[in-house]
């Protein structure tokens, strides 16, 4: 297994210090050396690593070219020869951080807002993380959250959209029923129509006023959204290092029969392990704020 221990301008202003507590990012690697490079080079002019105490690439296939593309960037990374998949490689990721929180990445995740913003929201993260009021942050944009994302659409299916957030982009195609044939929707699946209300902050202005029972606005652009509304997400969570090896035990310990991937393997990909009755019974409190990243590939 190969390793670099060099990393660049990292730990410099961890968002953890205030807390004693240590914050680190994993990006998991896999081919698509172009996609890799654009992202890591977009995570280096935003200076993302800097509000970190670690960050690491973990290659999976590891070869050559991506040991040449991370050295020369400057960055950690370790590598594999094999692929375990998403699920085995937000384990792997894990293990190559030792820190207290973490955020795992896929390799196609730049971030699309500015340094400032992308600061402030990670610390706004810490501060409620380490005050109890959440237990895990999701940092996919809500308002352009790039490529194949249906949070609004699916929403739309189900409620009317009262009020467009400002900033939402048009990324997504909304279902343009009737109100009356949403009502009928609702009335016939109440349970997928509650479910589906935990989608609302991607896209309404005041979506804690639609839906108190489910979702809580604790700061001016921070909601807390309960898991039997929102599913967990393999895309850019914070987490506690206890919580996250908690939910990666519990998917090992229920694998899927579902496989949705790019390589159309078996490996499982985590988020069918974790969305089911168990995660909504949990009842975790999702932190949701504007989001930091979004989705975008230069090559497959």
């Amino acid at each position: 297994m190969a390793s670099c221990e060099r990393t660049q301008g990292v730990g410099l202003s961890s968002v953890g210090a205030p807390y004693g507590k240590t914050v680190g990012v994993a990006i998991l690697g896999f081919k698509a050396w172009e996609t890799t490079r654009h992202t890591i080079e977009n995570h280096l002019a935003h200076r993302l690593y800097e509000n970190f105490d670690d960050a690491v690439i973990c290659f999976q296939s590891f070869s050559d070219r991506d040991a040449q593309m991370a050295e020369s960037l400057g960055v950690r990374y370790v590598g594999r020869p094999d692929n375990v998949g998403i699920a085995g490689g937000f384990r792997w990721c894990r293990e190559n951080l030792k820190t207290d929180y973490m955020m795992v990445l896929e390799n196609d995740f730049p971030v699309c807002v500015d340094s400032t913003s992308m600061r402030t929201q990670l610390v706004e993260a810490m501060r409620h993380l380490e005050s109890g009021e959440v237990d895990l942050v999701r940092f996919r944009n809500r308002y352009n959250p790039g490529a194949q994302n249906r949070f609004a659409s699916m929403y739309s299916r189900f409620w009317p959209i009262r009020e467009k957030d400002p900033r939402w982009a048009d990324t997504e195609t909304l279902d343009t029923s009737p109100v009356w044939q949403k009502w009928v929707r609702r009335m016939f699946r109440p349970g997928k129509a509650t479910r589906w209300c935990g989608r609302s902050p991607y896209i309404e202005k005041e979506p804690d006023v639609l839906f108190p029972k489910w979702i809580e606005r604790i700061g001016p652009d921070f909601f807390r959204v309960d898991s039997w509304v929102l599913p967990w997400t393999n895309q850019s969570t914070l987490i506690s290092r206890e919580l996250f090896g908690l939910l990666l035990d519990f998917a090992d310990a229920h694998p899927s029969t579902h496989f949705v991937n790019a390589e159309n393997n078996r490996l499982q990909t985590l988020e069918p392990q974790l969305n089911r009755l168990w995660w909504r019974r949990k009842h975790f409190r999702i932190g949701v704020p504007e989001g930091i990243f979004t989705h975008y590939r230069v090559d497959r």
